[in-house]
C-alpha cells in the first residue's frame, strides 16, 4: 500500500481493527466513532459527514468500515469518493456472507465483543426494553445468542449469562478468525485506491 489510508470505523470493531493493524494486515490511520451512534442514525450520519469532510482534503484514500448503518451510506461513498466494506453490518464483516446467512437461518442474535460488555445499557437505556419486553421481542424473532469470539478479549461469560437471562435466549460462543474481515477491508481499500488514482489524474 503506497497511498496513505484513513480507515473510518465503527468503535464496535476497535479491538479487531487495531489487531489487524498491529499484525501489518492493514496500514495507515484508524479513526473510530462510538458504536452507540447506531442508536441514532441521523446523528451517526452527521458524525460521519464531519469526519469525512475533515479528512477528504488530505492526500491518500478513505475507507468506511461500516455496513448499512445509515440510509444514506451509499450516498456518502459517492459524495466523498471513498471505499467501503461490502457488508450489511459488523457481524457479517467478521463471519463472512455464507456463515452470516447460516446464522440468520438459525435465528441467531449475533453479539460482538464490544457490545457484549454494553448489552445492559443498550437494552435498557437505548432500546427501553424491560425484562418482559425483551423476553417477548427476542423470543418472537430470535432463537439463540451467539457471541462472536475474535480471541482478543476473554469471553465475558458473566455478561452473557445476564444477557441470556434478560432475554430468555440460550447463548453459545462461536470462534471467529479475522480472515474474512481482512479480505473485505483490503477489497474496500482497493476501491478507495481507484478513487484516489482517478482524482490524481484529474
Amino acid at each position: 500500500m503506497n497511498t496513505h489510508t484513513v480507515w473510518l470505523s465503527c468503535g464496535a470493531l476497535r479491538a479487531e481493527m487495531e489487531e489487524l493493524h498491529r499484525r501489518g494486515g492493514i496500514e495507515g490511520e484508524i479513526l473510530f466513532l462510538d458504536s452507540m451512534l447506531h442508536m441514532d442514525p441521523p446523528l451517526l450520519e452527521a458524525k460521519l459527514i464531519g469526519a469525512l469532510e475533515q479528512k477528504s482534503g488530505s492526500d491518500g484514500c478513505l475507507v468506511l468500515v461500516y455496513g448499512d448503518c445509515s440510509a444514506k451510506m451509499l450516498d456518502l461513498v459517492r459524495r466523498f469518493r471513498v471505499g467501503r466494506v461490502n457488508v450489511i453490518n459488523c457481524a457479517q464483516l467478521l463471519v463472512g456472507r455464507d456463515r452470516y446467512r447460516q446464522l440468520m437461518r438459525e435465528e441467531a442474535f449475533l453479539v460482538l465483543p464490544e457490545w457484549a460488555l454494553r448489552w445492559e445499557h443498550i437494552m435498557k437505556k437505548e432500546l427501553g426494553l424491560n425484562r418482559d419486553l425483551a423476553h417477548d421481542l427476542m423470543g418472537e424473532n430470535r432463537g439463540v445468542l451467539v457471541y462472536l469470539d475474535t480471541g482478543l478479549i476473554m469471553v465475558p461469560e458473566q455478561q452473557l449469562e445476564e444477557f441470556s437471562s434478560y432475554t430468555g435466549l440460550p447463548w453459545r460462543v462461536e470462534s471467529v478468525a479475522l480472515d474474512c474481515m481482512l479480505a473485505e477491508l483490503l477489497e474496500a481499500r482497493s476501491k478507495a485506491g481507484i478513487w484516489a488514482t482517478d482524482e490524481g489524474l484529474a
